[in-house]
């Protein structure tokens, strides 16, 4: 393939069914093969959104500690309503007066100017009504440009299969190795591309074409096995956070419905009882 063209359709299909074959399904099902426990209709919204609206360069497993305090902390929308700029500041930034996100000033855009640009709509426009089209609006707002997070929340929030995140983790994989002719184009251009070709296609679906990728660039950077282990651990421990059945959940479960491997799923249980208990 000429290095600067984008690829056609059968080259996508191509990648999409190599990566599926090679996704280690056993330790990390796809969006779309999770337990019925942790499909987005078992979801805490106010958790997994606060989980992908501060997402931003977090690695999977970093971000879930951070998530288990803000949950211990601010447990639901509510208890989110009085707080100012200079509050969200200092509740994402380091510990232990913050839950250790780092320096996250919403005037300066990333994961805080996210996170006070919900506050205002949630509280505001919206009347506290959380749906898909409220979400979309958030296309042109501050801390939401280009889209990326909206269509996360879809995804991940609503089940949306048809929508792309593409954040830049898949960017990555998807320019080196997989399609050189990406490279020079926009996360926009490439996000369009890829969603005009394999949407509606049969046994495809986007959300999971998107974790694929995600997998494929964290696990070629992972040096050691612990590292390997961390992502699984990481990845598995939002959703198992972000469930609404989690009360259930305990190490025999995580074996039997989400990790096949008794030390990862034992460890997958050590590290969930110490951030969510």
């Amino acid at each position: 393939m000429d290095k600067f063209s984008f690829p056609d359709k059968d080259a996508l299909l191509h990648v999409y069914r190599q990566l599926y074959e090679r996704h280690p399904h056993n330790l990390l099902p796809l969006e779309t093969a999770l337990p019925e426990e942790l499909r987005p209709e078992c979801r805490d919204k106010y958790r997994i959104i606060m989980t992908m609206i501060l997402s931003g360069a977090e690695r999977d497993k970093r971000l879930t500690i951070c998530l288990g305090k803000l949950f211990k902390r601010h447990p639901d929308f509510e208890s989110l309503r009085n707080l100012n700029k200079e509050d969200v500041k200092k509740l994402l930034g380091k510990e232990p007066l913050g839950i250790g996100l780092g320096l996250q000033d919403p005037n300066a855009g990333g994961n805080g100017a996210r996170l006070w640009t919900f506050l205002e709509c949630y509280f505001g426009s919206w009347s506290q009504t959380m749906t898909e089209s409220n979400i979309r609006t958030l296309y042109e707002r501050r801390g939401f440009g280009g889209g990326k997070f909206v269509r996360a929340l879809q995804a991940y929030c609503w089940g949306n299969k048809d929508v792309l995140p593409l954040d830049q983790r898949a960017v990555d994989a998807l320019c080196d190795p997989l399609f050189p002719g990406y490279c020079d184009s926009s996360d926009e251009e490439i996000r369009g591309d890829i969603e005009t070709k394999l949407r509606g296609e049969s046994n495809v679906s986007l959300i999971d074409f998107h974790e694929m990728l995600r997998f494929v660039e964290q696990d070629s950077k992972a040096k050691t096995q612990q590292s390997k282990k961390d992502i699984i651990i990481g990845w598995n421990g939002w959703r198992l956070l972000c469930s609404l059945e989690r009360a259930k959940i305990n190490e025999e479960w995580i074996y039997k419905h989400l990790v096949r491997d008794r030390e990862i799923a034992r460890d997958l249980w050590n590290f969930f009882e110490e951030i969510a208990m």
